[in-house]
């Protein structure tokens, strides 16, 4: 056992002896000599450089924020690689360096004054190149959610929570936070029973405070429900009570208030006679059918078509995807177009836009604006338009 505890110490003893005589080597044998080489490839370019590492204004830089520049060296040496200083901040390296190609990591150091575009030159030998780092103002915020045994500490919930009733801009819920760096914020919850909370901004102080997160989204089951929420490594949850909605409103078919808009000083409304899901000349779409209840035979007409197999929130124009027709069909020999939109209306465009659609309850929401042709056929501005109806 001593022998060979005798050999593992001669062994180790060579090697470190070795490394260090490869580093001695190293730098005595260029000791005086500076090393010489160039940026630029043999066509007179410069090569690439790589930029690492997020730039944040008036934050102090660290390992993570570096170049990579790639330099051919001709005969080795001592060298020293470095940018001009720009908007607070700059990044060298030094060291000694063998002829060949190698790729160089010059560290930052400094602290960005503002955010912009920060051009620098990167100088090596006779040299030189310009590269580009981008600083912002969106440096994250550092903080934690005040909780206890898992609960959001204070969570307060506003506003009317309904089964079949969208949330409005009064649908929210305060949490508290502990701040513990300034800066930018973001936080989201997962969907639950239909609807979110989410809320964005920015810290200027530290310590405790208190955010706001706004709901979206129309419940769709009554009961009490749990949302989780995250804000780096801390989490919480707190609870939403749902109610029982107007039973119109949970099948928006046979409700007065399906949908609506504005022309003017002229209010419309009604419910749908039908929505339903066809495909035209291979093109997927939905039409909407619905009509105004006091007379039941003035209807309203639009529809929009996806660059799809498969209903797609977004925002269709009358111009190619959608169209749009309010008519006065009391006189069955004489049917009247009172509004229209479409691709054949080249003087009006109406936006249809698709806000969501829940496949499960197969229930559709939207707005709708612009122009429509009048029955003189002038453009007339359509506002407000909302729709709200369970495809068939």
């Amino acid at each position: 056992m001593k022998t060979l505890k005798y050999f593992l110490a001669v062994f180790v003893g060579i090697a470190l002896f070795v490394a260090c005589e490869k580093e001695f080597s190293l730098e005595s044998g260029y000791a005086g000599m500076v090393a010489k080489g160039s940026l630029l490839d043999t066509s007179g370019n410069c090569k690439g450089i790589a930029v690492n590492g997020s730039y944040f204004t008036d934050s102090t830089l660290s390992d993570s924020n570096y170049i990579v520049v790639q330099v051919n060296i001709d005969s080795g040496g001592s060298y020293r690689i470095f940018t001009d200083t720009q908007n607070g901040f700059s990044f060298q390296d030094s060291g000694f360096i063998a002829a060949g190609v190698h790729n160089i990591k010059l560290k930052a150091s400094g602290k960005p004054l503002s955010s912009r575009q920060t051009l620098f030159q990167v100088a090596f030998d006779t040299s030189f190149c310009s590269f580009t780092v981008s600083v912002t103002d969106n440096r994250p915020a550092t903080y934690t959610l005040v909780s206890a045994s898992g609960a959001c500490t204070g969570a307060t919930p506003n506003g009317s929570y309904a089964s079949g009733t969208a949330l409005n801009a009064g649908n929210t819920v305060s949490l508290a936070v502990n701040v513990t760096a300034i800066g930018n914020y973001s936080i989201r919850t997962s969907a639950v029973n239909g609807i979110s909370f989410s809320g964005s901004g920015s810290f200027s102080t530290l310590g405790p405070q208190i955010i706001t997160l706004q709901g979206s989204g129309t419940p769709t089951n009554t009961g009490s429900f749990t949302f989780p929420v995250t804000a780096g490594s801390s989490n919480c949850s707190f609870p939403i009570t749902v109610t029982t909605g107007n039973p119109a409103n949970i099948d928006p078919n046979f409700s007065d208030s399906a949908w609506s808009f504005v022309q003017g000083a002229n209010s419309f409304r009604g419910p749908f006679f039908d929505v339903f899901d066809t495909t035209i000349t291979n093109t997927y779409g939905l039409i909407f059918i619905g009509f105004t209840p006091t007379t039941a035979d003035t209807l309203l007409y639009f529809g929009a078509f996806f660059p799809g197999s498969t209903i797609q929130p977004g925002t269709y124009s009358t111009n190619s995807f959608a169209a749009f027709e309010y008519t006065d069909r009391r006189d069955t020999a004489n049917v009247k177009t009172i509004y229209s939109a479409n691709f054949q209306t080249a003087g009006a465009t109406t936006q249809i836009t698709i806000s969501s659609y829940d496949p499960a309850t197969k229930i559709i929401t939207g707005t709708f604006s612009g122009t429509a042709m009048n029955a003189s056929n002038a453009p007339v501005p359509i506002t407000n338009g909302k729709f709200r109806a369970r495809v068939r």
